[in-house]
């Protein structure tokens, strides 16, 4: 493709995945959506006023994942930016918390990021490309009953920025938004602001002002919450 960026995102068929892709199509991006609801796939492609390939990707295997990827690469030739969006929540405290839970959240949110980079960095390093990594403002902190959940966003701002030191040719950028109004955790949106909840759509338009920045700006990380949610560090 001339002339025409090429956009990855994971976790696409709702929440801030969905958002996201309907940023980057009004920004003129090609776009390659994953995620494992392919009918909600459908539904957004035809909302989307851009060229997409859609298919199905579960993060959790890397069979998934490179077979994604292949289809990705054969249809658009590479790739400019990669969101790598997927991500499961559950939470209790640490001696509560399932083994199946803790093995499910450590697959997508931490080896599911891994192999999504992984995956697609020959063509980010070739293009000098862009990689978001969507983690959480608790990458950074803890707190109880979230433990098994904030260890795996730990790990995932580490690989983030071990990727960078790694590959310098490649702009990794830490997206690190607070509770957001979307499906997560089991939840439900249409929550009140009040209580302290992002919208989808406002993350979505942060990155929209951070991928408008010249190519050699490196905005390394970016945390945003709510201003009714408290401020915790």
């Amino acid at each position: 493709m001339v002339n025409v960026k090429v956009a990855v995102v994971t976790g696409a068929s709702r929440g801030l995945g969905r958002a996201i892709a309907e940023v980057l199509a009004e920004e003129n991006y090609a776009l390659a959506l994953g995620a494992r609801s392919v009918g909600e796939l459908e539904k957004l492609v035809e909302e989307l006023d851009a060229e997409v390939f859609y298919g199905y990707l579960d993060v959790s295997s890397w069979e998934s994942v490179e077979d994604f990827s292949r289809k990705v690469l054969e249809r658009f030739g590479g790739v400019d930016l990669v969101v790598a969006n997927a991500g499961v929540g559950y939470f209790g405290r640490l001696e509560e918390i399932s083994d199946e839970d803790f093995k499910s959240m450590v697959e997508v949110n931490l080896l599911g990021l891994w192999r999504t980079i992984k995956a697609f960095l020959p063509s980010l390093k070739d293009r000098k490309g862009t990689v978001v990594a969507v983690t959480s403002d608790v990458s950074a902190r803890v707190f109880p009953g979230g433990g098994a959940y904030v260890s795996t966003k730990w790990g995932a701002r580490a690989l983030v920025r071990t990727f960078q030191l790694e590959n310098p040719e490649v702009r990794f950028l830490e997206l690190r938004p607070g509770a957001i109004d979307t499906y997560f955790a089991g939840s439900r949106p249409g929550k009140p602001k009040e209580h302290g909840f992002l919208k989808p759509e406002e993350v979505a338009e942060a990155l929209r002002c951070l991928l408008r920045l010249p190519p050699d700006v490196r905005v390394e990380e970016l945390m945003l919450r709510s201003t009714h949610q408290r401020p915790e560090f």
